[in-house]
């Protein structure tokens, strides 16, 4: 069970930033992050084995900025060394090549009012070339994880202020996984209870560019990272009788999607039994109006890829297909 902070409890925040040859952005990144009108506890950049000079760069920064250098394990491992050095009561992740607006952690922090079971979502703004000339500008508007969280990743990581604590206790980063592995994250944060608010404020800066994670990778390898999540959240759901009930056409929804994407992507059959098993599942376990859908019906009888192949014969979607944002 997750604790309250008392109302007077400050917020301590640590900014964790792991860092793999990003020494391009890094110094802005971590000039944003020291530029708070809430300045952080910390910034802590795991440097990932990089081969140039990310972690000399990070270093000559000074102010609160600690550098860590590890071997390459990759994002997610990186994520969660910071966050195991974390001195703060809340963490923020911020990728090397992004930024935050100067009222980022004060928004955020004031959102929270020290609470332990409480997580903040500010907004997001993506450009290019600098904020100055923003591509998209979101606002994000939840009223909990729940049943958004099923359908998509609900906002980039640097949007997120979250307990230490309530982080650590759904487990960090997945170190396996790829590819939306905040995604996989956050949902293993709602399932402890957590609340969710969200700041009217447009604090998390993404930069795009060519040499992104999300620039480069390809169709097939989105499919498989796809899948892999909502199928590690599908079985999760299978063990929750409550979500179940209140999620589960949103959960066959989102489980179909991912195995349709991943075959469109060509993604083979066979690396997609598992989820495929996941579904089957859901369409006999779920709650009424989702076990007597024609989907699910027709998977009880010729199997997930046997309903999937006489869908795509007849033309017909039996449902309604979920959004998968990234």
């Amino acid at each position: 069970m997750t604790q309250s902070f008392h109302a007077e409890e400050p917020v301590t925040i640590s900014v964790v930033t792991p860092c793999y040859n990003g020494a391009r952005y890094l110094r802005d990144t971590l000039g944003s992050a020291l530029a708070q009108s809430k300045a952080p506890l910390e910034v802590i950049v795991v440097d990932d084995g990089s081969t140039d000079d990310s972690a000399a760069v990070a270093e000559s920064v000074g102010g609160c900025v600690r550098v860590i250098r590890q071997s390459n394990q990759g994002e997610s491992v990186a994520r969660n060394r910071g966050l195991e050095e974390a001195r703060g009561s809340h963490v923020l992740f911020l990728d090397a090549d992004d930024l935050l607006a100067p009222e980022a952690l004060a928004h955020l922090a004031s959102a929270l009012r020290g609470r332990r079971d409480t997580v903040a979502i500010m907004g997001c703004v993506w450009f290019r070339t600098t904020p100055a000339e923003a591509e998209k500008t979101r606002l994000f508007e939840y009223d909990g994880f729940f049943p958004e969280i099923i359908q998509g990743n609900l906002a980039p990581v640097h949007c997120w202020l979250a307990p230490v604590d309530l982080v650590k206790a759904a487990g960090g980063f997945l170190g396996s996984l790829q590819w939306f592995e905040d995604w996989d994250m956050w949902w293993r944060v709602a399932l402890r209870g957590a609340s969710l608010v969200t700041v009217d404020y447009p604090g998390a800066l993404y930069r795009q560019h060519p040499t992104s994670q999300f620039a480069t990778i390809s169709s097939a390898n989105r499919a498989r990272g796809h899948a892999i999540l909502i199928n590690r959240m599908g079985q999760a759901l299978l063990n929750d009788p409550a979500l179940l009930a209140a999620h589960g056409d949103t959960l066959l929804w989102a489980l179909w999607t991912a195995v349709t994407r991943a075959r469109e992507a060509g993604v083979p059959w066979r690396e997609l039994e598992e989820i495929s098993n996941t579904l089957l599942r859901v369409a006999s376990a779920g709650p009424a109006h989702v076990r007597n859908s024609t989907f699910a019906r027709t998977a009880r009888l010729v199997g997930v890829r046997g309903a999937i192949g006489l869908q795509r014969l007849s033309g017909a979607v039996a449902g309604r297909p979920a959004s998968t944002t990234a």
